[in-house]
């Protein structure tokens, strides 16, 4: 009997992808980086799974520089994906992701719209009461 090899985090992203969507090859390219950030994002879990620290060269205890990686890595992953811009789903609604510069901007267009308006408000309240 032949033994099944479990499939890499990268290659369940690429079936996942492709089981789903037809992509057209700039969109491929961006697949195939996402797959190997998946892959070393797997290969950085399992080295950090038994200890998050390292010994430093005076033996001080560290946190090891594979945290950084994989959270760089993780970071990298997420942009490639976003890039990617795959539709959702039928039935699913689609995720309206935010930096925090533009969340900041919304609420600052929000906060001008809602003061123009009181101010507008109250003018036409003073007309009407003179």
């Amino acid at each position: 009997m032949g033994r099944k090899t479990a499939l890499s985090a990268g290659d369940r992203l690429r079936a996942s992808v492709t089981g789903r969507y037809e992509l057209a090859d700039h969109e491929l390219v961006l697949l195939d980086s996402a797959c190997a950030q998946a892959d070393m994002i797997a290969r950085l879990e399992a080295l950090l799974a038994d200890d998050l620290t390292t010994r430093g060269a005076a033996g001080q205890v560290r946190l090891s520089a594979a945290v950084t990686e994989l959270r760089q890595s993780r970071l990298a992953l997420s942009r490639l994906l976003t890039d990617l811009a795959l539709p959702p789903d039928e039935g699913e609604q689609p995720v309206k992701l935010q930096s925090p510069a533009s969340r900041r901007a919304s609420r600052a267009a929000t906060y001008r719209h809602t003061k123009d308006r009181r101010r507008e408000v109250n003018r036409r309240g003073s007309a009407e009461a003179g």
